[in-house]
This record gives structure tokens, sequence and C-alpha cells, in this order.
């Protein structure tokens, strides 16, 4: 059901798209982008507390299914602060002067610390739905040459400190060449849509915790919670 939406919905909203339609924008047309860089020291330290429980972050896959095709190894792991509009607040408490500001732009719709193991490749794929773009900000770096994403054959390289926007509708993938970890506060951001566009747009991002692609990872991400926080109640 999901795809069927799909397959309707992206030409719709690639024809129109406020910003146009491309693989990759200047970050600054998503006003929150500033907003994060400019509190990258605050948002940084909070990262760096969070990565001490690096190895009880869960493989992406064992959360959502869907991404084994794109890892299948313990290499990919994230901390969801917020999935499809929905927040996770146990793990908000942990990065709360970053929740603090994903919160001040309400077109923030998904909101992970994303962590790429040494000698990760994530393999070729393409986003689930064209009604948001992708906004990475670069949290730990090891090597800016050898750590980067290629979308639709472009290639970024990502910058501590700094944000990258794209398109994720796109084929891409991301590239750890390095012996150490790479991370990006990962982030999904509503896209510029007319009117009534925008409110069709609004209506199936509201309606995504019935498909399974949602449902799924929240009902496996209760579980991991209850590790991760001892706590048998969830």
């Amino acid at each position: 059901m999901a795809l069927f939406v799909e397959k309707i919905l992206q030409p719709l909203y690639r024809k129109y798209n406020k910003w146009g339609t491309q693989e990759i924008y200047p970050a600054y047309l998503f006003s929150g982008a500033s907003d994060l860089e400019n509190s990258f020291s605050v948002i940084q330290a909070e990262y760096k507390e969070l990565i001490k429980r690096y190895d009880d972050f869960a493989p992406f896959q064992e959360i959502s299914p869907h991404q084994m095709e794109i890892s299948n190894d313990d290499k990919w792991r994230l901390f969801f602060l917020k999935g499809a509009n929905i927040w996770f607040p146990k793990n908000c408490e942990q990065m709360p002067e970053t929740v603090k500001i994903i919160s001040d732009h309400p077109s923030i719709i998904s909101a992970y610390v994303s962590v790429l193991g040494p000698r990760k490749v994530l393999n070729p794929h393409a986003g689930p739905y064209s009604g948001v773009r992708r906004l990475h900000m670069a949290l730990d770096i090891p090597n800016e040459k050898k750590c980067y994403l290629t979308v639709n054959g472009r290639k970024l390289h990502w910058k501590e400190g700094k944000c990258v926007l794209f398109d994720d509708t796109y084929e891409h993938t991301a590239v750890n060449d390095t012996d150490e970890i790479r991370s990006v506060l990962f982030i999904d951001v509503v896209k510029t849509l007319p009117f009534p566009i925008n409110m069709l747009n609004w209506c199936v991002i509201r309606m995504a915790r019935l498909f399974s692609y949602v449902n799924i990872p929240l009902k496996r991400h209760k579980e991991w919670q209850k590790i991760f926080y001892g706590d048998a109640n969830g």
C-alpha cells in the first residue's frame, strides 16, 4: 500500500516542489540548518555522552526490517529521537538541547543519530517517501576525504558541524572508509509544497503509522527500549 501511494505522489511532489527538482540543495534553504550549525558545540557535547553507549544502539535493520537490503550487519546503528512525527521521550532526555532545536522546527518529522561503523558502505538505495527531504549534520567525521555520501552519482563529503540537504528518493549510498565510526544527525524535513498539495502531504505523514514501514519499527523500538533502559515495563 505504501509503495502504491508513493508511486502516485512522487511525480506530483516533484512537479510542484517549490525548491525545484534536484538531488542536492543548498542547506540554507531549510532555516533549521543554521540553527543546528550555530548550536553544533552543544549538540556535539550531547552526542559525545550518548555515543559512550554505542554498543547498545540497535542495528537499524533490527528495528526496521525494511532496511535489510541496505545493511545486514551490525555496522549501521541508529538512536531515535523522533520518527514519522512520533517522539521517543526517553531517548530525547539523552539529548535535551538538541531536542529543543528540533522542536522549534515543526517541519522536522524525523531525527536520529546515525552511526556507520568502520569500513562500512551502505548498499545503494532510495528513500520510501518523496514528501520529505533528508538533512545530515555531521557530528563525528574521522576523515573528510574517506567519509562521503553519493546521491544519484554526485558525491558529497561531510564536514563536522555542517549540514547537507538532499532528496533521498534518488538512489544514494553512504561510505565510511576509515577505521573509526562516522556519525551524523539524520533529519527528515517536510517538503515545501503549495496548497492544497501540502495538506495532502501532511495527511499522508500523519497516516504513516498505519503502514508496516512505520508501525513495525515502533513496536520493535519499544522492545529495544526495555533493554537499553533496563525497564521491564518499557
